[in-house]
């Protein structure tokens, strides 16, 4: 009895796990992932009538540059807009802008709109050179201040072809700071910073020298002890050229 019973319930497991299973034809579907294309008319569609398995191929040619989203053109000018804490993604947006200028339109003035306390030291010398290099290549860059320029965006504003300013723009200049992780340091490592910081204030000081009324000297002097000042003062000192 004991066999019979253990057979037919092993019976009745094998005929609930083949009702399970599916009694008709099998079917696959691909997942489709879709791709905006250039061009919806490219789009290629097969099938095949066995097993209807749809694949879909397209093909996206390389898509044209365009401005960011900081920056527009209007009539026969383009307007670029630097703003908050300076970081590298100022500079990629900068160098993409520039890009899509210089090879798609014909484009030469560009308004740049500042109005930053500053951020990082290297992404303040990076946009600076970007503008004078594209001072070289024939582009003319018009700085408008308002509210801040502080730090690193000293030297942006000061290398653009013409400085304006907004009555009330404050203006300051201190030396650079380095932020480290906490952690161990051996006399090499702080040589080699002081290295660092010598070369950032060399650049950060001789953008400034190269553009204004001041020497070196008076800009050492001013950067040391962090000064702040209005834009009369930074018109004094040929940092701003008009009072806007």
């Amino acid at each position: 009895m004991l066999k019979r019973w253990v057979l037919a319930a092993v019976f009745g497991l094998f005929l609930i796990s083949c009702a399970a299973m599916p009694t008709g034809p099998t079917q696959s579907h691909e997942v489709v992932v879709k791709v905006q294309a250039a061009d919806p008319t490219q789009v290629k569609v097969s099938q095949k009538d066995n097993n209807e398995r749809i694949n879909k191929s397209m093909e996206v040619p390389n898509q044209e540059g365009h401005l960011s989203q900081l920056s527009f053109i209007s009539k026969d000018q383009a307007f670029v807009k630097i703003f908050s804490g300076l970081s590298v993604s100022d500079v990629t947006r900068l160098w993409n802008d520039l890009c899509v200028l210089e090879n798609n339109t014909n484009i030469r003035d560009v308004n740049l709109f500042i109005n930053s306390p500053g951020g990082d030291a290297f992404s303040g010398l990076a946009l600076a050179d970007q503008i004078e290099r594209a001072r070289r290549k024939g582009f003319r860059i018009t700085a408008h201040a308002s509210g801040i320029i502080a730090s690193a965006a000293v030297p942006v504003f000061a290398v653009c072809n013409q400085r304006f300013a907004a009555p009330g723009t404050i203006f300051m200049v201190h030396e650079a700071a380095l932020w480290k992780w906490p952690g161990r340091e051996t006399a090499s490592d702080i040589r080699s910073q002081n290295e660092l910081m010598s070369l950032l204030r060399e650049r950060y000081i001789g953008k400034l020298t190269a553009n204004t009324k001041l020497d070196k000297g008076k800009w050492e002097e001013l950067e040391k002890k962090t000064t702040w000042f209005s834009v009369e003062k930074a018109l004094d000192w040929g940092l701003v050229d008009k009072i806007e």
